[in-house]
């Protein structure tokens, strides 16, 4: 009876779906779902998740019509409890019994490490399929990552867009269920202008086929985006052969799979006169604006074209062009207008505008912070060696460009205007890439700045921003963070590691914090932002794979330059590949634990070799003494792996003072005088981390 299988599915039919979550609603939703099958030991053999920007559905393949039949144990009070001392079942035990719908004679005795318990077990039918499917769906929509519910009509129910249409089907079968409000059927609506007619789907296998055959429906979100490049790279091809090519971000391309069904790809041209604009803003206006494709030539030169795509396909698609070209021709022009009017000012005229733009309410103005940038990006390029005259030019203009019309058109060309009007004003060339740099790494992954102005400007601006922020006690919490500060914490550790700039953070910290004219009211600001800072390194070297037995050794210095804790770590990581390396980390977790344990204090102060008892303890006392000399030059140089290459060599010394020493001598003088000999056998390697802490195995 339980033996039947047959396909499901589920379609929900909306009005337009945002098009840059649809592609995660899909994916949740089938997530959902097959977590809610598993749960309920529904046996299925795999499924797929569809999503167009008028439905979400999910197929699921050879399902089970029931759950299997399982026995069931429930377990009441403690026997001893369950019955008085003639035998008779007390009140607790009846009312187990009355809860099990058994009189107390049918209880069994249940057998545990906690005693003995009466207890009832039963045979419990599976349910059928079509009985749980229903609050299943309704539970795994309930569950969707939705930010903001609608409500339509008069009704209660809520989700991303209004519904149209349910489907469940089960095999052929129709699940009379009522899902957000609508009751479930069998039919769905094709494309909005291309099928006016509603579509019958009788059973789950033939719905790809149907919609994409009768209703001009792409259902499948990877087919679609597929055909959506190999369209948008045949029409450039079909024109220009190899000598041109179509540029397709990723999120652009899973935001336009998700605003079309039946996709046509179309290719536009704009004048060439708007090329004399940065190609920036050009792209920014066709990517960002219109969800239209650039095309580049092969050297990477923006063209006057572009590729759109379009959701109809229609006998005459020069009349879409035209359309989509008279759009574009709009928002380029605005885009010129904005760059020519802008370029009759100078940005240093710009800084006194940047008064009247509030940085934060309680941290002042923008054109405060221009003046603190000035004043920390010169100290941060004098300790790099740079020019500090360029340094304070690009700290007073780096927030300059926010006042200008273009920017305040697409917000998303900040820095990149500020740094075509830095060159029309006749800014030094560092200057001008700086005040577009400085914003960079925008986003995990992304490219820190290539320049030393540029690097020394974006560290400042993210330290001024950290103290500031903190020390008006605005920290993030949980997973809110609207200043974005865990992402400029981590921007500042990827500029000074990647670039190696040996700059110390409690140094930076506290000329930012000098750099401020009005008081911050959180006293604990400069222990905390370093703190929050240095937090960030313990998730970034996971993602590296470095064991975090490796980062506890090195987090244990409380090192607070990130490049020299970057080296450091790197150091211990070769370090436990060396065969040496096992032995030496377990003597030191010993002598870590003897030199804890000795409570008294030690009144020699160096090491007496008259004391020596043993030959393992003079060998032990040279070869420190040799090494420490070796090594001392190298940790002056930061060549952390050959300091602790140097030290395995220690092994073999160390071995023998163990073997063939007592430490804890009953001699006072010789006691101590060995336990300064491990002191500084310890302290050689917390020159570089504390390999105790190291886990071998």
């Amino acid at each position: 009876m339980h033996a039947k299988q047959a396909d499901f599915l589920v379609e929900i039919q909306t009005e337009e779906l945002p098009p840059k979550a649809l592609h995660t609603l899909a994916k949740n939703f089938f997530s959902e779902l097959k977590t809610r099958l598993a749960k309920a030991n529904l046996q299925f053999d795999g499924g797929h998740y569809y999503a167009t920007p008028r439905r979400l559905a999910v197929l699921i393949q050879s399902l089970s019509s029931h759950q299997p039949d399982s026995n069931q144990e429930r377990r009441g009070p403690a026997l001893t409890a369950a019955f008085d001392s003639k035998g008779n079942p007390t009140q607790a035990c009846e009312g187990f019994a009355r809860s099990c719908h058994v009189s107390p004679d049918q209880l069994t005795t249940i057998k545990t490490n906690q005693g003995e318990f009466v207890g009832f077990q039963q045979r419990v039918l599976g349910k059928s399929v079509i009985e749980l499917l229903p609050t299943m769906v309704s539970e795994a929509l309930a569950a969707l990552p939705i930010p903001r519910r609608m409500r339509w009509g008069l009704q209660s129910v809520e989700f991303v867009r209004p519904v149209h249409s349910v489907i469940m089907l089960y095999g052929d079968d129709i699940i009379d269920a009522e899902i957000l409000g609508v009751r479930a059927g069998r039919e769905t609506s094709g494309h909005r202008f291309h099928c006016k007619k509603a579509i019958s789907i009788a059973d789950p296998s033939v719905y790809v086929k149907r919609l994409a055959k009768t209703g001009f429906v792409i259902a499948d979100f990877e087919t679609r985006k597929q055909m959506i490049k190999a369209q948008s790279e045949d029409v450039v091809k079909k024109i220009f052969d190899e000598e041109a090519y179509v540029v397709m971000q990723d999120d652009l391309l899973e935001e336009v799979t998700g605003l079309v069904e039946w996709p046509v790809a179309v290719l536009g041209d704009f004048d060439k006169r708007f090329l004399a604009v940065p190609s920036e803003a050009l792209i920014s206006a066709m990517q960002d604006h219109q969800r239209y494709f650039p095309v580049k030539d092969k050297l990477g030169n923006l063209m006057p074209h572009f590729v759109t795509i379009s959701n109809i396909e229609g006998k005459d698609m020069q009349h879409v062009i035209a359309g989509n070209e008279r759009v574009l021709r709009a928002r380029l022009s605005d885009a010129a207008f904005f760059f020519e009017t802008d370029k009759k000012q100078k940005l240093m005229d710009r800084v006194t505008a940047l008064q009247g733009v509030i940085f934060q309410a309680k941290l002042g103005t923008l054109a405060d912070k221009a003046r603190r940038l000035a004043k920390l990006t010169t100290f941060i390029m004098k300790a790099l060696g740079g020019n500090e005259a360029h340094a304070a030019r690009a700290g007073l203009l780096a927030k300059a460009d926010l006042t200008t019309a273009i920017v305040g058109e697409f917000p998303e060309l900040q820095g990149i205007a500020g740094y075509y009007y830095a060159l029309h004003d006749g800014e030094p060339q560092d200057v001008a890439l700086a005040l577009n740099e400085h914003y960079l790494p925008r986003f995990s992954g992304d490219d820190v700045p290539a320049s030393l102005l540029s690097c020394a400007l974006a560290l400042a601006d993210r330290l001024d921003t950290l103290v500031g922020i903190f020390g008006i006690n605005q920290q993030p919490t949980g997973d809110k963070d609207p200043f974005a500060l865990r992402r400029a914490a981590l921007g500042i550790l990827r500029i000074l590691i990647a670039r190696h700039y040996d700059l110390d953070l409690k140094v930076l910290l506290r000329v930012t914090y000098d750099c401020y004219e009005v008081p911050l009211e959180n006293k604990e600001v400069l222990t905390q932002v370093l703190t929050f800072i240095l937090e960030r390194l313990k998730p970034w070297y996971q993602e590296q794979n470095i064991n975090p037995d490796v980062f506890a050794s090195v987090a244990a210095l409380d090192i607070t330059r990130p490049y020299d804790f970057d080296r450091r770590i790197h150091a211990v990581q070769n370090f436990k590949l060396l065969p040496d390396a096992e032995s030496l980390s377990i003597a030191n977790k010993r002598v870590s634990n003897i030199l804890a344990k000795y409570e008294s204090k030690i009144e020699a102060n160096d090491v007496d070799a008259l004391l020596f008892e043993v030959d393992a303890e003079r060998k032990l006392a040279t070869q420190l003494e040799t090494l420490r000399q070796i090594i001392t030059p190298l940790f002056a140089d930061g060549r952390y792996v050959d300091v602790l290459s140097k030290l395995a060599d220690l092994r073999q010394p160390v071995d023998d003072f163990f073997d063939q020493v007592m430490v804890m001598s009953e001699d006072k003088a010789q006691r101590e005088n060995r336990l300064l000999l491990l002191a500084k056998l310890r302290a050689l390697f917390l020159q570089v981390a504390d390999v105790a802490l190291l886990q071998m195995r």
